[in-house]
């Protein structure tokens, strides 16, 4: 893949956002390769020399808080983005620039921070519903003491009650056969229903924005001499 490369950008000019046309696309301070990697609960975007493989920056993802908070798009251009890279050593953070040549790089890139965050948020909700599930049986289990209930607590009673009454299509008996519920096993077993799948999710548009210079220019933090881009963003 081609490097992606990191700017020093100026600050917000409005409360919108950054915007890429206000930065010098043509002079950046690192080409580097992006990864995003996620260990247990953390989670972090590294910005490694694209020659050397040295960690350059590294910008961790939030677990409880919006990952705006660390990564967010200028708002003229869906190929750059502005990243909050912390040091690890001082706890001091900084926000730099960050430019693909690539559309499809920079889609990549999104959709990977984006699946950090869901896993994340799925991860929180089940600890959250399994701690609500044990406070409920802690609660049912002290009404069933109570009230002198002998056994485990169970929140909800799936038994049968009565008398199941099962439609068979394509029987040969002319009328419907009652099954006590907590009668015997059916030698006959019965296959397995069928259930559609869900729709397949549509994925999301973006918009177009104008490449980094390419990789073939001059030394880190020099002006591109030739082809693509301008001055500023297209």
């Amino acid at each position: 893949r081609d490097p992606q490369y990191v700017y020093q950008i100026p600050p917000s000019a409005t409360h919108a956002g950054h915007r890429a046309d206000s930065w010098n696309v043509e002079k950046w301070l690192r080409a580097v390769r992006v990864k995003v990697t996620s260990r247990g609960s953390k989670g972090a975007i590294k910005l490694e020399d694209k020659d050397s493989g040295e960690l350059f920056a590294e910008c961790p993802l939030p677990n409880d808080a919006p990952v705006s908070t660390a990564v967010e798009p200028v708002i003229d251009s869906s190929r750059y983005f502005v990243l909050r890279v912390v040091d690890d050593a001082s706890g001091r953070h900084a926000f730099l620039g960050l430019g693909f040549r690539e559309r499809d790089h920079a889609s990549d890139f999104k959709l990977a921070v984006q699946e950090h965050q869901n896993v994340r948020a799925r991860e929180r909700e089940a600890v959250k519903r399994r701690e609500e599930h044990e406070r409920l049986t802690a609660e049912k289990a002290a009404a069933n003491k109570a009230a002198g209930v002998e056994g485990p607590a169970s929140l909800h009673d799936y038994s049968l009650k009565g008398t199941v009454t099962v439609n068979i299509p394509g029987s040969r008996a002319t009328g419907a056969k009652s099954v006590p519920a907590a009668g015997g096993v059916n030698d006959g077993g019965f296959g397995a229903f069928g259930v559609p799948p869900p729709p397949a999710a549509t994925p999301a548009g973006g918009f177009a924005i104008p490449p980094p210079p390419p990789r073939d220019t001059a030394a880190t933090g020099a002006a591109s001499t030739a082809g693509q881009p301008g001055s500023s963003p297209v």
